[in-house]
């Protein structure tokens, strides 16, 4: 059997508890941002107009990506592989889901929302490092909900 709406699939498991209910927040708190602070590591994931869906990699110095005071997350981007198949949906959708993780640490952080590719002097300033200025930078808007890491999301 295949479950085929919200209510089958519902039958098979309980009610989620309080705390995993009120872990999304419309905004990226004090534990959020020092979680994005310490993560080297996230996988972003997107879909093109037609929903085929996709999840890259990216990685780097802990702290490589920005917060803005403003909640706004700047995600530079680092050579790769040039198929370029998240940053194409990210120009079709303006959509993006983001997974951050810290080795070691039994958390993750989720954080949805929409997102635009940006090529801005400001960004790609935020972004520069020692060793490389990125091409562009992927910027999460912050006016959409996230997933506090409180344990497992």
């Amino acid at each position: 059997m295949t479950i085929e709406n919200p209510a089958a699939l519902r039958e098979l498991y309980a009610e989620p508890k309080e705390r995993a209910v009120r872990k999304q927040i419309p905004f990226l708190d004090v534990h959020c941002r020092n979680f994005i602070a310490l993560s080297p590591f996230l996988v972003v994931a997107t879909s093109d107009r037609d929903h085929n869906m996709d999840a890259s990699p990216r990685g780097g110095e802990p702290g490589f990506v920005k917060v803005s005071e403003g909640g706004d997350l700047l995600i530079p981007d680092a050579p790769g592989n040039n198929r370029l198949d998240s940053l194409e949906n990210i120009v079709a959708t303006g959509k993006v889901g983001l997974l951050f993780l810290i080795p070691g640490v039994d958390e993750t952080l989720r954080v949805n929302g929409t997102a635009a590719l940006s090529t801005s002097p400001e960004h790609i300033g935020t972004c520069t490092t020692e060793r490389r200025a990125p091409k562009l930078v992927l910027c999460r808007s912050s006016s959409a909900p996230c997933c506090r890491p409180w344990g497992r999301c």
